[in-house]
């Protein structure tokens, strides 16, 4: 399973790109992100990136509240109804998530989908009973053929 950076971001100008900055000058690719709002001026900045662990690394060591969640990456055709299929495979295995977001792979053939669940231990076996496939890690961090 895949993992994502998610970072507990200050609604400030300047913030999120503090995180950019860091990320670029240690050579880390994100590859997809999400950034919601929560409370009270915060927010969570979820990043997926092509090394997390070095990711996360380099913005603790610059005062940067981060962390890794494991995630679930999907594969799913570009296509119209793609995303609905998916969906369809995840709810019928009983796997609930509390974040999602989406990834072009190639227009019109594949994108993925990564989601966040609470309890990712079961939602691991409620994959394998279910039958679907995750993609693999370094296709998810893009590290693939690259």
């Amino acid at each position: 399973m895949a993992y994502q950076v998610s970072v507990f971001l200050e609604n400030k100008i300047g913030h999120f790109e503090r995180v950019t900055g860091i990320l670029k000058d240690v050579g880390v690719n994100i590859r997809a992100i999400t950034l919601s709002h929560t409370t009270q001026g915060w927010g969570i900045l979820n990043l997926l990136v092509n090394n997390p662990e070095k990711a996360k690394e380099a913005l603790t060591e610059k005062g940067v509240s981060a962390t890794l969640r494991e995630i679930a990456v999907f594969a799913m055709g570009d296509i119209p109804g793609g995303l609905d299929e998916l969906l369809k495979k995840i709810a019928a295995a009983g796997i609930n998530f509390t974040n999602a977001y989406g990834r072009n792979i190639e227009i019109g053939v594949m994108a993925y989908l990564a989601v966040d669940v609470e309890d990712i231990e079961g939602a691991e076996e409620k994959i394998k009973a279910a039958g679907l496939q995750l993609v693999p890690d370094d296709e998810v961090y893009g590290l693939k053929d690259s």
